[in-house]
């Protein structure tokens, strides 16, 4: 085993020292003629690559106990947390990468220099756990823009896995991987969860366990002409649930003193019901004197033992139940295979199959609020129940409008019918009213129901991805001078998704809406007037009533599928010219001008359907509306590459300049130009200069173009309401308000937006910039190292404004632009009915920028005969990192986290690896992961900052013979707890079980085992 970093150099032969960082260019007349590096499609002996690239070889796979790939690209500091197994609330199901930081969707994914199919329906990025560990070669990362070699989406960089497709011989791989964790039970978690009453784990955890097998087999026939190698796969993982570790317990929630420093947060949502009675809803009163109109009064009780209804509620500890670690079941299989009929005639094949399976889980489904009415006549109620809940709440009169919130009409007349029946106090003209849901109620303000459904379980979301990939190509050299390559690609990706254990908001209305059967027993109204005959009462008015077997559970239990079909087609083709042979050279170089001239096609295509649950939001877990989508788009392109070498081994010893040029087509109704410029400058073999400038894209994606425009949940304030409207609240007037008028807010803080595609939208532009220096001196042998600057700046950026922000621009600057996104309904309200929404479509708004220093270094040498010592070192300096939403300041987010910034972004991050073979055989090494500390962009209280944290992982190997290879390792080997964080600053997505778990070692210490049998 042995490892070193270079800079970012050309493979051309065999290196023996390998891991993190390119691997070593060779100056050698026998070298092959046929070098191919990422980010050119120029074949020259001897091709450095201007642009930084590094290198993860298959030994640093070995080493780190590699069964998810994201998992060791993502340990590179130039890589980000994108979507991965450590993801359950708001999990795809995939796996991706986020090169600098700057989102999936602008990171290009290769195998074998070659686009991978898009992942998802939701996304264009690619799902890596297509790639079978055991068989990559090498992993390439090049930063910055790519666009006019690979075409669009190479912004941050491109990511090429290089497969080891000439493997000979039969090869099995196995290992076998657990999470080990000893739960210290620290003050800071259990002091909260034991004011609770919440259970937590004590001592050693030990769960999480992963299998995984690799078969491969490859053999040259027609003496050597032609090559064939396959694998087979199969990958199982286990769950981990956040019940198994103390700091996951339940979700913590930071206090504002800081002591103690979390209290365990909570739903009211309790297993026992929860009622929340609002009165006055929207009464512009100051009942309290405060100078502020109240918006509502509310009372909240909890279902108690022969239904009564106590004060308060039980909150309902969530966090147990959700995933830590998704289960995963994978298989993967593959087939390469060339044959050279003649030197101008090579053709080859690919062919990629994977199924993937996963399960996200979460807290279970139940009542969410979704119910504002209870029938007085209910028999299921107690009269004590009716006294709090029917006297106050449902006005047994016959409604006086259609409109669902404002009565109109006598309402002289109504309250004279009211006095007579001796129905209390008489309705108000000025007053909102809801109606319930039987005929001839209607409430003043609204009685909620809140209650989990954890007699069914936890909320499980079957995830399935079934891709295919196959490439068919010819390659050949059609003179000393030209030679060419063509190939046709498809890839399709299936996607399945079921949705077990969620709740039907309309069954949930119908079966609490009970009264008395002709026989006398509680039976449904549904079930009466023949609306729902299945209907069965859901009687959870006094604890116990309901069990897992409840018939009650079985009917509003309800499935919700998702199915689409994501598929991409590739038809490229180039020649590459040597222009040498024609005299075609600077009278300083050895080698001529090299140019490579090309056309391709590609179209990319989703249709995605969803079921009636889904599109109309009847599912009572999900939020909002789920809309099918389907839409294409294809783009014809031409490009070019030449490089100049100017000097070689003359009075410098490198001087060349390459430039690059793409034209892009669109069916969509817009053209592209990508172009690229890089130099190399090496005054001796001992230091080179590099620096490039690349122009980039990044296309909109079916969804972005295509998806259904639809309201839903966008956003957490309405500061025009609560309060009379005045002369004085311009902004609130310019969204159509009058002065006088009182708009309720929503007691959760959830207003509508109108999101979905945008037809008009147009690719985004960016500018990348790379300066470096690498330096091998000849004095110290084995050595290499390489700084480099990259500085990327997108433009004109796809994204949405954000609700929040389109509001706020508004009521404080009276920008008349924003004014005009926001659309209030008939009451002045953005929540109340889908009238009432802020427009907040994606377009190209705003801009996105990083730049920051890399730093690779490396060194290897021969002990005596003892062995070899080897050491590499990757790390990133970030110097920025700004989004910019269109409007406002920009965000600057170098060393936090949280809800502006998501995932965590260090100033510094490093990986260094120190290892020694022995020459019998024996190897082990030692690797330091650092990452540098970050704050919490948030302005809430409590911990508001993450320490620096400090890996490290051991590995053993053993080379025994010439067939067997044993390795044995643990990473996170301290088992060092991650930064733990409160809910107000770990946002979905990014975190989970109240860290950043594809960030940091979530789950505690790593212990792998496996072995390589080959033959």
């Amino acid at each position: 085993m042995a490892l070193a970093s270079a800079p970012a150099f050309a493979q051309t032969t065999e290196s023996e020292d390998v891991g993190v960082g390119p691997a070593e260019a060779v100056d050698d007349a026998s070298a092959p003629q046929t070098i191919v590096v990422t980010g050119s499609r120029i074949k020259q002996p001897n091709l450095e690559s201007a642009s930084p690239v590094t290198v993860v070889t298959s030994e640093e796979v070995t080493q780190t106990g590699t069964t998810r790939v994201e998992d060791l690209v993502n340990s590179l500091p130039q890589v980000f947390a994108g979507q991965g197994a450590n993801v359950s609330n708001g999990a795809s199901g995939t796996a991706t990468l986020n090169l600098r930081g700057l989102g999936s969707e602008r990171t290009l994914v290769l195998v074998n220099g070659r686009r991978l199919v898009p992942g998802d329906p939701t996304t264009s990025a690619a799902d890596i756990n297509v790639i079978p560990a055991a068989l990559i070669d090498r992993i390439d990362v090049l930063t910055g823009g790519a666009s006019s070699v690979y075409g669009a989406d190479a912004v941050a960089g491109v990511v090429n896995f290089v497969m080891d497709t000439d493997f000979e011989g039969f090869k099995l791989d196995t290992q076998y991987s657990v999470y080990n964790h000893d739960n210290r039970n620290k003050s800071k978690y259990t002091d909260a969860l034991d004011a609770k009453g919440f259970g937590y784990p004590r001592g050693m955890s030990t769960n999480g366990g992963a299998f995984d097998i690799t078969a491969s087999f490859g053999a040259g026939f027609d003496d050597g002409r032609g090559h064939v190698m396959g694998y087979v796969g199969y990958r199982k993982i286990n769950p981990v649930l956040q019940s198994s570790r103390d700091y996951s317990a339940c979700a913590l929630s930071a206090t504002a003193s800081g002591n103690p420093p979390y209290t365990c947060g909570g739903s009211a949502t309790s297993p026992q019901g929860t009622l929340f009675y609002f009165d006055n809803f929207g009464d512009p009163t100051d009942a309290d004197g405060d100078g502020v109109a109240d918006s509502f009064t509310s009372t909240i009780g909890q279902f108690g033992p022969n239904r009564t209804l106590l004060p308060g509620f039980t909150q309902y500890n969530y966090a147990p139940l959700n995933y830590f670690q998704r289960p995963d079941e994978r298989y993967t299989a593959g087939v390469f295979a060339d044959y050279e009929i003649s030197e101008a005639l090579h053709p080859y094949m690919e062919f990629m199959f994977m199924d993937d399976r996963t399960v996200a889980q979460i807290a279970p489904s139940g009542n969410f609020g979704n119910t504002v009415s209870i029938n007085c006549d209910n028999p299921l109620l107690s009269p004590e129940q009716k006294a709090v809940i029917c006297d106050n709440e449902n006005l047994l009169v016959s409604p006086l409008a259609a409109d669902a919130f404002t009565v109109v009409g006598n309402v002289a007349a109504e309250n004279q019918a009211r006095i007579d029946r001796g129905l209390g106090e008489p309705l108000l003209p000025t007053t909102p009213y809801m109606f319930g849901p039987a005929s001839g109620q209607y409430t003043r303000g609204f009685a909620q129901i809140l209650r989990r459904n954890v007699e069914g379980g936890g909320r499980r979301d079957d995830l399935q991805h079934t891709s295919y990939r196959a490439v068919l190509g010819t390659r050949g050299d059609l003179s000393p001078v030209w030679s060419y390559d063509m190939y046709y690609q498809y890839g399709r990706t299936n996607f399945a998704e079921t949705y077990f254990n969620d709740f039907s908001v309309t069954r949930i209305s119908r079966a609490l809406d009970v009264v008395t059967g002709p026989d006398g027993t509680p039976v449904c109204r549904s079930t009466l007037d023949g609306t729902d005959p299945n209907c069965v009462p859901w009687d959870i008015f006094s604890p116990g009533s309901v069990t897992p077997s409840n018939e009650a559970i079985n009917y509003l239990q309800t499935p919700g599928f998702q199915r689409g079909v994501v598929s991409e087609q590739v038809a490229s083709g180039y020649v590459s010219g040597a222009l040498g042979e024609y005299g075609i050279q600077s009278p300083w170089a050895s080698e001529g001008v090299g140019i490579v001239l090309g056309a391709e096609y590609r179209k990319e295509k989703l249709d995605f359907f969803a079921d009636s649950a889904f599109q109309t939001g009847d599912l009572a877990g999900q939020g909002a509306p789920t809309l099918p989508v389907a839409g294409s788009f294809d783009v014809k392109e031409f490009f070019t590459e030449v490089r100049l070498p100017i000097v070689q081994d003359s009075w410098l010893h490198d001087f060349n300049i390459t430039g690059g040029y793409r034209y892009s087509d669109y069916n969509t109704g817009y053209s592209t130009d990508t172009y690229k410029i890089e130099g190399e400058l090496a005054p001796t073999r001992d230091i080179r200069f590099r620096g490039g400038y690349n122009r980039a894209v990044r296309a909109p994606t079916v969804q972005d173009l295509f998806a259904p425009q639809r309201v839903v949940l966008d956003g957490s304030t309405d500061p025009c309401a609560g309060f009379a409207i005045t002369a004085a609240d311009t902004g609130c007037l310019a969204q159509g308000l009058s002065v006088g008028q009182t708009v309720a807010p929503n007691p959760a803080s959830q207003y509508n937006g109108l999101i979905g595609g945008n037809p008009d939208l147009v690719p985004e532009v960016a500018d990348t910039y790379t300066v470096g220096v690498v330096l091998t001196p000849g004095f110290l042998p084995g050595f290499n190292a390489s700084v480099d600057y990259f500085n990327i700046k997108v433009e004109g950026a796809i994204q949405g404004i954000g609700a929040d922000t389109i509001i706020d621009q508004c009521t404080n600057n009276n920008d008349q632009f924003f004014c005009d996104l926001i659309h209030r309904d008939a009451s002045g309200s953005l929540w109340r009915t889908s009238a009432g929404y802020i427009e907040d479509l994606s377009q190209n708004i705003g801009r996105l920028e990083t730049s920051g220093i890399d730093v690779q270094a490396g060194y290897s040498r021969e002990i005596g005969s003892a062995g070899r010592l080897g050491l590499t070192f990757v790390g990133t300096w970030l110097d920025t990192l700004t989004t910019n939403p269109g409007v406002g300041d920009d965000v600057e987010c170098v060393g936090l986290a949280g809800n502006q910034c998501g995932t965590p972004n260090p100033e510094w991050r490093h990986q260094a690896r120190l290892s020694f073979d022995w020459t019998n055989g024996m190897g082990a090494s030692v690797r330091w992961r650092y990452f540098g500390p970050v704050d919490l962009d948030s302005t809430n209280p409590g911990a508001s900052h993450f320490n620096a944290v400090n890996y490290f992982d051991l590995a053993f190997t053993w080379e025994v013979g010439d067939h067997y290879d044993f390795r044995l390792g643990a990473n996170n080997v301290l088992d060092k707890e991650p930064p733990i964080t409160g809910s107000q600053t770990c946002p979905a997505g990014f975190c989970n079980g109240n860290t950043f778990a594809q960030v940091y070692d979530a789950l505690g210490r790593y212990i792998y085992a496996g072995v390589t049998l080959e033959f």
